[in-house]
């Protein structure tokens, strides 16, 4: 019998134990102790003759306990009860993306040196099994890009403007309501959750660290319907996608929205689900698709780790583990190729598509298509929508010309990269 201890006793760590006391996993695994803040608050979900502490340090002081999970969410406290169970000799089990994108070389050097464990498969994508098919069922193989929609909130905004031509700002409160949405949404639809879970998942492909931080990154919090009817009139869907390529020039990765031809597989997840496209050299292309956060699916990613220890299929990590490896240097969005959909706003008078032709045209970028949705009632001065795709160019070129028209004062500009394939 294994015995584990809970950093964290929210609807994670009470769904986590609910699966201990109702499946068979109950009879490797016993959960003795729960860190808790306030210990006086009720706590239904917690089984009886568990113990409750407000002491970090007695999860890792405590010689039955052999492994941690860590559930409290953040960086500074988790980062201390990490480090302090692996330094203890305590395997951990973690559901948190932000400490193992910002600290994954340290935690992992950390628990290679004492000899134990850090599963961190709920950290991306909730109930899909990301990690460990690209850690163990494709490490024969070698992955060249990976692609995915790794944010649910996201997911159904998108999903919600797209089926019912909604606003942006009406589905945010209905996700809102229903819990799919923080009451601040920033950290979701500016890609901020997104990004960290990039640079995990590049990280694992790559072979070595990519710093999330470098990652280029833009959320959906300027989208508006009109973009959203367009770019499906051009046979297209609008997803926030993470994704990193191994290209012959290097590695690139970048977290934005992205216009997706119908037939993408991507471009189908609907709602809140979740979705990773891998890309190899022999299986080529490989899609898992499933609920991507939440209190069950999180909960069951993390009882597969736990039960790869009580079992002893557990792996210290080895010198050759991605996050061991060295730091990737990524080629950066502005050297990368593609073509754009421009979203600006010009004055609505005589020659001003020309000069802005004019402007694209002195920089080498060709136009593909032009629109200038009609405003009923403008006037010379009255900023009025211009959309635009370009042909395939280098997106430093682009922001060029941008910041030129930006300099005339003509409003703010919406970019999303369109994926060809």
């Amino acid at each position: 019998m294994t015995t584990i201890a809970l950093a964290g006793a929210g609807n994670i760590g009470t769904g986590l134990l609910r699966l201990l006391s109702t499946t068979s996993a109950g009879k490797l695994l016993r959960a003795k102790t729960v860190l808790v803040r306030d210990p006086n608050k009720s706590r239904p979900g917690l089984p009886e003759g568990i113990a409750v502490t407000t002491q970090a340090s007695d999860l890792w002081n405590d010689p039955e306990v052999s492994v941690v999970v860590e559930l409290l969410g953040g960086v500074t406290d988790s980062l201390l009860v990490v480090s302090s169970a692996l330094k203890a000799g305590k395997s951990v089990v973690t559901a948190n993306k932000n400490l193992m994108a910002e600290h994954g070389p340290e935690l992992f050097a950390l628990a290679r040196k004492h000899g134990v464990c850090l599963g961190f498969e709920a950290s991306v994508c909730g109930g899909i099994p990301i990690i460990r098919t690209m850690t163990e069922a494709l490490r024969g193989d070698r992955l060249n890009t990976v692609e995915g929609i790794v944010n649910g909130t996201t997911n159904y905004l998108l999903t919600r403007m797209s089926e019912e031509r909604a606003t942006y700002a009406q589905c945010l409160v209905d996700a809102q309501r229903l819990g799919f949405a923080e009451p601040d949404p920033e950290y979701d639809v500016s890609g901020k959750d997104a990004v960290c879970k990039a640079g995990i998942l590049a990280t694992l492909a790559f072979g070595g660290y990519v710093d999330f931080r470098q990652v280029p990154t833009a959320g959906i919090e300027s989208l508006e319907l009109e973009d959203i009817r367009q770019a499906e009139a051009m046979g297209y869907r609008i997803k926030l996608i993470a994704s990193a390529r191994r290209t012959a020039a290097g590695f690139d990765a970048e977290v934005g929205p992205v216009l997706l031809p119908l037939a993408h597989p991507l471009a189908s997840i609907r709602m809140e689900d979740n979705a990773v496209l891998l890309e190899s050299d022999f299986l080529v292309k490989t899609l898992l698709s499933g609920k991507g956060a939440g209190p069950n699916p999180t909960a069951l990613s993390l009882l597969a780790d736990l039960l790869d220890l009580a079992e002893g299929r557990g792996r210290v990590p080895s010198a050759e583990h991605p996050f061991l490896g060295k730091a990737v240097e990524l080629l950066g969005s502005q050297a990368s190729q593609s073509r754009f959909y421009v979203r600006t706003k010009v004055p609505d008078r005589p020659g001003v598509l020309a000069q802005v032709a004019g402007l694209f045209g002195k920089k080498g970028i060709s136009i593909a298509s032009v629109l200038q949705p009609e405003v009923p009632g403008s006037t010379g001065e009255t900023l009025v929508p211009l959309i635009l795709t370009t042909h395939t160019t280098i997106r430093s070129r682009l922001n060029e010309v941008l910041a030129q028209l930006e300099a005339e004062g003509w409003g703010t500009n919406v970019v999303l990269r369109i994926q060809e394939d």
